[in-house]
Parts: structure tokens; sequence; C-alpha cells
């Protein structure tokens, strides 16, 4: 025998408005300006959004006089839906950078990856990353000092004395790498992503040396023991990740 399922209306408009008050404790916005579990007006406050973050960009490209090109519609679109979502006015700064650069006719950044990369970060990790990006610019930086202190003898290139301390700089970060100062869990996000690499694990070999020059033994070398060492290896940066980072400043160009 079926049982017809009654529910005043006065269980519902009690359900709902405690539904109401916990979802108001979750989210910034009032609910009546969200408009959520009352009609579809949550459309709004995306909206909301995408005029904020276009108005950004028009605003920047009409003062630096910028020459626009197209945008594809496949690009354009799930820009600005995924940057409708975004409340944090920091990284609202991001999708306005993000469209102005792929609208510059002197640039060449249309790519759908990069307003997927930037859904799927947060705050923190967009400047952990940037971060890494700028000491990667002081790292190259140094490149180039230590190429200056290079002298030519017999055809053969030696660095000076004094180049010792800058090339020991050098070799300790193309070994180590970089730390990023986020959580363990952020920093896989960013991996992930593909905007940065992690590099091995260095190998720790103990060993000794018998014998040799001044020894009337042959010289020998005796491995003892080899591990690795998980706990001494940082990240660098990709290519990926410069060209994001870049995309999403407007100070900053990448090569492409």
């Amino acid at each position: 025998m079926s049982k017809e399922l009654n529910i005043k209306s006065s269980t519902i408009e009690k359900g709902l408005e405690l539904a109401k008050d916990f979802l108001g404790k979750l989210i910034s916005p009032t609910i009546e300006e969200v408009g959520l579990l009352i009609s579809d007006n949550i459309k709004f406050l995306r909206f909301k959004n995408q005029v904020k973050i276009l108005l950004k960009a028009k605003n920047y490209i009409e003062k630096n006089n910028i020459s626009l090109k197209e945008i594809p519609i496949k690009i354009l679109v799930p820009l600005l839906e995924k940057a409708s979502l975004e409340d944090e006015e920091k990284l609202q700064d991001k999708w306005s950078n993000m469209l102005v650069n792929m609208v510059d006719s002197e640039t060449n950044f249309q790519n759908q990856i990069f307003p997927h990369i930037l859904s799927q970060m947060s705050l923190g990790e967009y400047e952990a990353l940037q971060e890494v990006f700028q000491k990667e610019k002081e790292l190259a930086i140094k490149y180039e000092e230590l190429a200056t202190m290079r002298v030519l003898n017999d055809d053969k290139y030696y660095f000076k004395p004094e180049t010792k301390k800058l090339k020991a700089e050098i070799d300790k970060i193309e070994q180590d790498g970089f730390w990023l100062s986020i959580e363990e869990f952020e920093v896989a996000n960013i991996a992930r992503l593909g905007l940065i690499r992690q590099l091995p694990p260095k190998i720790l070999i103990e060993e000794f040396q018998t014998g040799g020059r001044d020894s009337e033994y042959e010289e020998k070398w005796h491995q003892i023991d080899a591990e690795y060492d998980p706990d001494n290896y940082g990240y660098r940066i990709t290519d990926l990740g410069r060209k994001f980072i870049a995309i999403c400043e407007l100070n900053e160009k990448a090569s492409t």
C-alpha cells in the first residue's frame, strides 16, 4: 500500500531558513546577494566578478595604448567563466593581467592552459611560485656575472680565483634547488600543474682511499655504502612556470 508523503509548507520554510543561516556562515556575501537556495541569482555574483576583471583590463589597455588582437572564443569563454568564481582581489588582478597579455598584439600568450592553471591555484601558491620565479631571475644574473669573470689562456677559458665564492653559490643552487614557503600539499599542487620540477635526491656515498702517489701501494677506492638523502632536494621552476608568471604580470614578458 502506497503512502502519500505530506510535507507542510511551514516545515520546508523552516528548513530553508536553517540552511540559509548555515550557508551564510560559509560565504562572505549575504545570502540575498548570492541568491543560493532561492533562485539561480548566483550568476549575478559571477557576472559582477567578470565585469570587474574586464574593466580592470580595459582601463590598463586604454592607459597604455595597447594594440589589440582578437582572442579565440575557446580561450575567452573558459577564461571569463573561471575568472567569475574568483573573489580574491589580488587573484582578480592576475585574471585581468592575463586577459591583457592575451589580447596584446605584441605578445604570444594565447593558450587554453593558462586560465586552467590559474583557476586551480590559491593566492599563497601563486605568491610562492612568484618567489621562486624571482630567485630564478637572480640566479640568471649570477650566471651572467660569472661569465664575465672568465679569462682566456692557451685557447682555454679559466675562472679567476675570486670567482670561487660565486661559483660555489651557483653550484649549491643547481644541486639543492629552491624551497617553497608553503604547505607540502600546496607544493604538490604546483608541481602537479607542471610549474615546478623537483630535483632528484642526492646520493650519499661513503668511501675511502688507500694507496696513491705517496704510498708504496696501488691507489684504490673502497665504497662503503650509498643511500638517498630525501631531505635535501628542492625545486626549480619550469618553462611553463616562467610563462605562467609572465602572463599573470603586466611588467614581465616571457619569450615564446
